[in-house]
């Protein structure tokens, strides 16, 4: 089992604490979705699927909404590998560079072991981004984690990890169980599982000051099952449940309320989140045999939260192997409709683009608040996230994966390298209105650009580098 903690993908409102701006990239993954993609892989592949689909990774969609809570990555050798990545995401805003390590080994009896290294190297250089002027900082996160696969009957298993994330201003641990159910000949797979993560969060006071803002519980259900429909056609359905619970703040970014500045956003201390996911992939065999099949993956997410918050994203990829390669194109749409409370109602400001956050009164009540004394009062929410309201985003990458099978005949050494497998990925990332605004990169000359830098054609862009080696 591949544990990552929670706050691996650079994006949504998971990530509100952060100073630095993240929109989307899932390191380690060589699929990007718009705004809120991450991926947990639930393939299976049936013994009479399996000569004809063992080039194709089946993607799965995991319902969240900013953050991966887990991710299970079919190996390209099942008995053992260290797999090498690097991952690279530039926006208006941030860049981010992301090397991974992580390895797996298995037992003849079936027993596997995992462990995980990442390295994130962001830098950020804007004003709205939560930083306290316009110079370039580089702020670095570091992450471990471990594994355990043990086997049960057939081929089912039960799994746990552990991970641990640390920064200058943010502290996570991540526990996590799974269990994976197969029946009928693995044509059909059940997993179910949850994790909990404990976080600290903080904000930095100089380059050694340092105020402790709160703590953030989370906890995540996941349930999924994975079906063969047919020789050429397999489907999954995911759902799952998060509950946060805690300091959900971002620290550094103000807002502002009724013309006064306020140093940061007011939100709900809890937040129940739902998402559901269905995908499928459908085979076309071909009659040649450089290129024998075709897989096409379509896929769609639904969310909605407790904060109001809903969104729909349709994804539809296209998997085409050619000799010792294999191409995979993929194009995805996200939108999202606001939280409840998200207001953009300041009218025309200057230096306020319109739509990004600012309220001309006091924040929205939203539910109720006790003080110590122990009598309650309306909650006031307010926030200065952009991502809480609405927008739509577009996604395409295109990935090239070589499996080095042309060394097969060199010797030992040249089998063993036979099964490595390189994969290379790209891909530009569009938005619209406030999100847009603040990380998008103006794609056209001379453009009209509002105050954060680019107001209608808005995008970003990233890149992925992956080397699998056997062990």
């Amino acid at each position: 089992m591949q544990l990552r903690t929670p706050h691996k993908t650079y994006c949504g409102p998971r990530l509100r604490h952060r100073r630095s701006s993240r929109t989307c990239v899932r390191s380690g993954s060589s699929s990007v979705q718009s705004g809120f993609l991450t991926t947990v892989l639930l393939g299976v592949l049936s013994h009479r699927l399996e000569r004809v689909l063992r080039a194709v990774v089946l993607w799965g969609v995991l319902l969240c909404l900013g953050r991966p809570a887990w991710a299970e990555h079919l190996p390209q050798n099942v008995s053992g590998e260290a797999v090498f990545r690097g991952s690279y995401w530039r926006d208006r805003n941030t860049r981010v560079i992301n090397p991974t390590v992580d390895i797996r080994q298995q037992t003849a009896s079936g027993f596997a072991v995992t462990g995980s290294y990442g390295l994130d190297a962001i830098t950020s250089a804007s004003v709205a981004a939560g930083a306290t002027s316009d110079e370039p900082f580089t702020e670095l996160r570091h992450e471990v984690g471990f594994g355990t696969e043990i086997p049960l009957v057939g081929k089912s298993t039960v799994s746990a990890g552990y991970g641990y994330s640390s920064e200058s201003d943010y502290f996570s641990h991540t526990a996590s169980l799974r269990a994976k159910v197969s029946l009928f000949q693995e044509n059909t797979i059940l997993r179910v599982g949850g994790d909990y993560t404990h976080s600290s969060v903080g904000k930095r006071l100089g380059p050694t000051g340092y105020l402790n803002m709160g703590i953030l519980h989370e906890g995540h259900a996941i349930a999924g099952w994975t079906q063969v429909l047919g020789r050429s056609l397999i489907a999954s359905l995911t759902y799952e449940l998060f509950v946060l619970s805690g300091y959900q703040n971002n620290p550094y970014r103000p807002v502002s309320v009724a013309g006064e500045r306020r140093e940061f956003e007011n939100l709900p201390t809890s937040r129940i989140r739902h998402a559901f996911a269905l995908s499928s992939h459908k085979l076309f065999g071909l009659p040649g045999a450089l290129i024998p099949f075709v897989v096409l993956r379509p896929a769609l997410r639904v969310f909605t939260d407790s904060w109001g918050v809903s969104s729909v994203s349709p994804e539809v990829a296209l998997h085409l192997p050619i000799g010792p390669f294999e191409l995979r194109g993929l194009l995805g749409y996200f939108r999202q409709w606001e939280a409840s409370f998200y207001r953009s109602n300041c009218g025309e400001q200057p230096r306020v683009f319109p739509g990004s956050p600012c309220y001309a009164e006091r924040g929205v009540e939203f539910g109720q608040t006790t003080d110590a004394m122990g009598r309650t009062s309306p909650f006031l929410a307010y926030t200065s996230d952009p991502k809480l309201g609405s927008y739509s985003t577009l996604t395409t990458e295109l990935q090239i994966k070589w499996r080095m099978t042309v060394f097969s005949r060199l010797g030992p050494v040249g089998e063993h390298l036979s099964r490595s497998v390189i994969e290379l990925s790209g891909g530009l990332w569009f938005a619209q209105d406030a999100v847009g605004n603040q990380f998008g990169i103006p794609f056209v000359a001379n453009e009209e650009v509002g105050v954060a830098g680019c107001a209608a054609f808005c995008g970003a862009g990233f890149a992925h580098l992956g080397l699998y080696v056997p062990l």
